[in-house]
């Protein structure tokens, strides 16, 4: 009898990710005889016979076709399918047992996403064998049932391989394979022995239980990255042994063995309130860091991401935003291309509420006057300091006056000539203050009378 081979094994060590996709195929047409189908141990899903069970039974509630009940019968070497020892450990492919269906969901998205060839919306579901991309600048957010959630950075593209409940026990079965770029995920500590929760690319997978890593794929030098910030995780790489990455490693497919990563960068008042048009952040320098990684948030849990950056500086420049309460996100990249730990940090965001300055000049009687006018961009609890000074000596005002209220002053009976004056505005912005001068406009006085 001709022996096929197996093109529905899992993610055994050592197994490229196109097995896998094979799966469902070989669900819909086994192979012919009972001796041409046997899958790898970890394809299996194991059941406890109890009293009353025999093949028939269980191939008419469990599988998708029930003639298939030959293929467990041989691989189990039950000689009577209605005769099976009560206790009796039987080894079914996964790919012969029904499943139910399990849906993710979009929890947030920005800029160029697409799911399955769909723009991406909020509430959107994810299923099984649908495909999520991100493009330049794009980020996306998919929360499961249980709560695990899945987030892709920018220009990445992760294939939904499983999403599914097996009938026969309700263990719940998700595959993720990286086909290009980034994807962090926090799995929900799973009770259920038999659930999997699994990242894969076509050089490594990543199996988990409950944790919060990291797993990215270079589809260029077909290399793969995993990095554990919680928990540990299961690392097979393709034709290297595999590892365990405690919380704090991370490993590559070209590396033997785990290694440390890099400690969480230092900030250098990241904290602070930011009015600038853009956002401006800077750390130290961190030694054995080849680069650095940042994102911004609108959440401490960096579910709703707004922009990133890569670079090799200490600082970062990230785009402006609305005022607001955000964070943000910083890691060293190793020689290895490893990222390390993360160092967070939050802050407000307010816009500097630019003036718009003016003088308006008339007659009060027999006496010429100047009112100085400066208009903010937006109304605010704000005092205002306003200076007058010849040209040349702007450190000794003519005129100086702090702790102004309104937006304008009247300038009587000064002396004629060319002066420069600016207003600085004062606003408390979460609980610190927050000044800046106008730039100085010139104005020139005539005789008063």
């Amino acid at each position: 009898m001709k022996r096929l081979r197996p093109e529905a094994a899992a993610l055994a060590l050592g197994l490229l990710l196109t097995a896998v996709g094979t799966a469902p195929a070989l669900a819909a047409n086994p192979p012919q005889g009972a001796s041409a189908f046997t899958p790898a141990p970890d394809d299996m899903v194991r059941y406890l016979v109890r009293p009353g069970d025999n093949l028939f039974r269980l191939a008419s509630d469990y599988l998708i076709r029930p003639e298939t009940y030959r293929q467990v019968q041989q691989i189990n070497h039950v000689a009577d399918p209605l005769r099976l020892p009560i206790g009796k450990t039987l080894l079914i492919p996964r790919v012969l047992l029904k499943h139910e269906t399990v849906r993710g969901t979009v929890l947030s998205w920005r800029g160029a996403v697409r799911i399955d060839g769909r723009p991406a919306a909020n509430g959107m579901p994810v299923a099984e064998g649908m495909l999520l991309e991100t493009g330049q600048k794009s980020f996306v957010t998919v929360t499961l049932p249980d709560a695990t959630s899945i987030a892709l950075p920018s220009q990445s593209a992760v294939r939904v391989r499983r999403l599914r409940k097996v009938v026969l026990d309700a263990h719940v079965e998700r595959l993720f394979a990286i086909e290009r770029g980034h994807a962090s995920a926090a799995v929900t500590p799973m009770t259920d022995p038999a659930s999997t929760f699994q990242f894969a690319t076509p050089g490594a997978v990543t199996s988990v239980r409950g944790t919060h890593f990291r797993m990215s794929y270079d589809a260029q030098s077909h290399r793969a990255t995993s990095e554990v910030l919680e928990g540990k995780v299961g690392f097979d790489p393709s034709g290297r042994a595999a590892q365990v990455l405690p919380a704090g490693f991370g490993s590559a497919s070209d590396l033997d063995e785990p290694v440390a990563l890099l400690p969480a960068p230092q900030w250098i008042d990241a904290g602070s309130p930011q009015a600038g048009p853009q956002l401006r952040f800077a750390w130290q320098a961190q030694p054995g860091a080849r680069g650095y990684h940042v994102q911004l948030a609108a959440d401490a849990e960096f579910v709703k991401v707004l922009d990133e950056t890569v670079g090799a500086e200490t600082t970062a420049q990230l785009a402006a935003q609305p005022d607001g309460h955000y964070f943000v996100r910083a890691t060293a990249i190793d020689d290895h291309g490893l990222e390390g730990k993360p160092a967070i940090a939050q802050f407000d965001r307010r816009l500097e509420n630019s003036l718009r300055l003016s003088v308006e000049e008339s007659w009060n009687g027999p006496v010429r006057q100047y009112v100085f006018h400066w208009d903010p961009a937006y109304d605010s609890q704000a005092t205002f300091h306003f200076q007058l000074a010849r040209p040349g000596r702007e450190d000794r005002p003519e005129i100086d006056r702090p702790g102004l209220s309104s937006h304008m002053l009247v300038g009587l009976a000064l002396p004629a000539g060319r002066y420069r004056w600016r207003v600085r505005i004062d606003e408390v912005v979460g609980g610190t203050t927050v000044s800046h001068w106008s730039d100085y406009q010139d104005v020139r006085i005539e005789a008063s009378w």
